[in-house]
């Protein structure tokens, strides 16, 4: 899994050193699914880091707050440059690009790193599987969770200090780049409406 979230960011890297065509549909995926991987791994800190409910109040605010950096910092960061469309794409006669905020992403993936090392090192990497002798009262197979020993032993507090501050790192990374995508939607929105009023 890992290696396939890796392979997804590296090449949405490049794209960002290289500049890519602005496609808003595509923008607003890979956004909702940087914040997935963030919330999946974030929610698993409530679940085995027996970290408070109440944290979640923090990290929302951070995770605007990162956001809204980002957009601002995005401004300058991003550049835009239109190029003449081809001939398969009709709807417009100009195609918007854009490139910029390497720094942004780099900071998701150092805190995505580190994060997944913290869950490997502190709970061990958990197996599921599925059981067909052991059969439950509605004759479906059971299905079984197995969790290795963690690599570090460790007390409760380390163990939480470690997923609160990856979280909050994680979480920053997550912000800052939907902020930076915010400000490539709004770009190309701006650019269509002035479009249409020429």
């Amino acid at each position: 899994m890992f290696i396939i979230i890796a392979l997804i960011i590296i090449l949405r890297a490049r794209k960002v050193v290289q500049g890519t065509k602005v496609d808003i549909k595509k923008t607003i995926i890979f956004s909702v699914y940087f914040i997935a991987i963030a919330s999946f791994l974030v929610y698993n800190s409530f679940l085995v880091g027996d970290i408070p409910f109440v944290y979640i109040v923090p990290y929302f605010a951070i995770a605007v707050t990162a956001a809204y950096c980002s957009y601002i910092y995005s401004k300058t960061a991003l550049s835009f440059w239109e190029l003449p469309a081809t001939s398969n794409n009709k709807s417009s006669s100009t195609v918007m690009y854009a490139k910029g905020g390497l720094s942004i992403y780099i900071v998701y993936v150092v805190a995505l790193t580190i994060r997944i090392a913290i869950n490997f090192l502190f709970i061990g990497s958990n197996k599921l599987y599925f059981n067909n002798n052991q059969l439950l009262a509605n004759d479906t197979a059971s299905t079984i969770f197995v969790m290795p020993p963690p690599l570090l032993g460790t007390n409760s507090t380390t163990m939480l200090f470690a997923f609160i501050s990856t979280d909050i790192l994680l979480i920053i990374g997550a912000g800052l780049v939907v902020g930076r995508n915010a400000r490539v939607i709004k770009h190309q929105y701006k650019e269509r409406k002035a479009n249409s009023n020429r």
